[in-house]
């Protein structure tokens, strides 16, 4: 009775947040705060990023709050927190610079950058802690992983954490595993139990084979309370298509050579300077100039498409059953 009625509390909070939001955003906001650590697992699209902002911010007005992420998303992170809230103070942590946090800060750091900072990120007291793209921590003993674990157990043990995550992970539990450590899920607690019982465990006499899915209906029952996923084509209330900018960092300098050509010619041109055969070929070498330009762009822009695209097929291929090894099983969700 006590958990309905917090649960009942957590979506009228999350009603008075509900303002511009698809009603599957206002149940996302109240799971996210009926439960102190919880797992979002929407489909790319449906606005993970935004009902984590509302919550954290509802759950912990004061902060201080981190954001983990990969590198190609931070920006649009800082994008998002200001959205919500223009006054909101957000630090996005290059390499090399200081870390900045404290009360009323959004710190928005990479997970390539966590073995340089945790030092100083496990003596902040983080209220709430966000895990973006947390398959990204699949790998339950690899040194990201293990870094975002001790990040965890360092902070306040009333802390929030959000791990969020496209890929429906069902599809191959031992990827899960991580997530459960994360949260503080029983199921988290042992690595070995967990594959025996839903990844199809089996010795091969030199080791265990994790790679399978077993009693997949009593994990999806188990992970219930702890993780909420939804499809787009469950979403009846949101539009067939969205669109929205992903800023990225470029090189200052990027294209900076074309485009001063590019103004010394507009003004050649405005001051009427040379024949009429010569601004001619003018105008021909200004196209030629801002191409190049553009092109430099899109080459300093190839290392943070490529992450996005890795992720889209990650995405894609759980959902349509091909594992990360390329062979292909039956498709789940």
């Amino acid at each position: 009775m006590e958990t309905l009625s917090h649960e009942v509390t957590a979506l009228q909070r999350a009603r008075e947040l509900a303002a511009g939001l698809f009603p599957h955003q206002v149940e996302g906001i109240a799971f996210l705060l009926g439960r102190r650590r919880a797992i979002l697992a929407d489909d790319m699209g449906l606005g993970k990023t935004r009902q984590s902002i509302l919550a954290a911010r509802h759950t912990a007005p004061e902060g201080p709050w981190l954001v983990v992420c990969p590198a190609s998303v931070k920006l649009n992170w800082a994008r998002e927190i200001r959205a919500v809230a223009p006054e909101a103070r957000v630090e996005v942590i290059q390499a090399g610079e200081l870390l900045r946090s404290g009360p009323g800060i959004w710190t928005v750091i990479n997970y390539d950058l966590l073995p340089r900072y945790i030092d100083s990120l496990v003596r902040v007291d983080w209220r709430v802690l966000i895990f973006d793209e947390a398959h990204y921590l699949k790998n339950h003993t690899s040194q990201r992983s293990r870094l975002a674990r001790r990040l965890v157990e360092a902070s306040p043990t009333d802390a929030a954490l959000h791990a969020l995550t496209g890929t429906p992970l069902t599809n191959r539990p031992r990827d899960l595993f991580p997530l459960l450590q994360l949260v503080g899920h029983p199921m988290g607690r042992s690595f070995l139990a967990f594959a025996k019982r839903y990844c199809d465990a089996r010795h091969n006499g030199y080791g265990w084979v994790t790679d399978g899915a077993s009693n997949l209906e009593e994990l999806t029952v188990q992970l219930r309370g702890v993780m909420l996923r939804r499809r787009k084509e469950d979403v009846l209330a949101l539009p067939p298509k969205l669109r929205q900018w992903l800023p990225v960092n470029v090189n200052p300098n990027t294209g900076a050579r074309e485009m001063t050509r590019v103004v010394s010619l507009l003004l050649a041109n405005q001051r009427g300077e040379g024949s009429a055969s010569r601004q001619s070929s003018d105008r021909l070498r200004l196209l030629a100039h801002l191409t190049r330009a553009r092109h430099q762009l899109a080459v300093a822009k190839t290392a943070s498409t490529l992450e996005l695209v890795e992720d889209a097929v990650a995405v894609c291929g759980a959902r349509h059953g091909i594992r990360g090894d390329g062979a292909v099983g039956a498709p789940r969700d």
